[in-house]
């Protein structure tokens, strides 16, 4: 029975995934840079893409943020952590608890991102587009070196789960974030929309597929 609510929640996942990302890219094709803010986060997440792919990839500070998010999302649940290891080639992090939020964390919650979009919600309006360079610059250095760390084996994927349920939540969070932070900098972005159009793409894909299969089978 729990193979089978496993196997629909994948399906599920996959869907929303994919319809997330399809209207992604709408509102990605849509934006237009309109504001000092709108150009600040722009120019932070591409001054961070730059470091990383012409001069340094921090991988230290990216394996010290893995194992703090971690431990960050095991406080969520009311758990503890026991033990912190870190280096250049790994980290590890002994926690009390642990289900699969708290094992994928890392790869879909940018906290760096969440720290400074939290001083942008208290700052006075003056600061805001300096604080929207460093919400890009945070975001870019999550999905740059969430992308290079799966090019190794990951645990993670298969403690609480299964990878094809970790890849698909990952990838489909990581959707809803960035859609979520551009509508926090750009009026022009409704987020509430951005998850009703999720919603309805994922039905349309249900039913278009139904109806291939059921041309197919006539």
């Amino acid at each position: 029975m729990k193979k089978i609510f496993l196997f629909l929640f994948v399906i599920i996942t996959v869907l929303l995934a994919v319809s997330g990302f399809i209207q992604l890219i709408k509102l990605l094709n849509n934006f237009s840079i309109n504001s000092k803010i709108e150009l600040m986060f722009v120019l932070g997440f591409v001054f961070y893409l730059t470091i990383h792919f012409l001069f340094y990839k921090p991988i230290f500070i990216h394996v010290m943020t893995h194992e703090l998010t971690h431990l960050f999302w095991a406080y969520i649940f009311g758990g503890r952590g026991k033990k912190l290891e870190v280096s250049q080639n790994g980290g590890k992090v002994l926690i009390n608890k642990s289900n699969f939020l708290i094992s994928l964390a890392p790869y879909f919650f940018p906290i760096y991102t969440f720290a400074f979009i939290i001083i942008y919600l208290i700052a006075r309006i003056e600061f805001l587009p300096y604080i929207a360079f460093f919400i890009g610059a945070s975001l870019s250095f999550h999905i740059a070196l969430t992308l290079y760390s799966l090019k190794t084996n990951q645990s993670d994927f298969t403690e609480d789960s299964n990878i094809f349920f970790s890849l698909s939540f990952i990838f489909l969070m990581n959707v809803i974030i960035v859609a979520g932070v551009l509508s926090l900098l750009s009026s022009k972005v409704n987020f509430l929309s951005f998850l009703l159009d999720t919603l309805k793409g994922s039905i349309s894909i249900i039913m278009d597929t139904v109806k291939l299969i059921d041309k197919i089978l006539k």
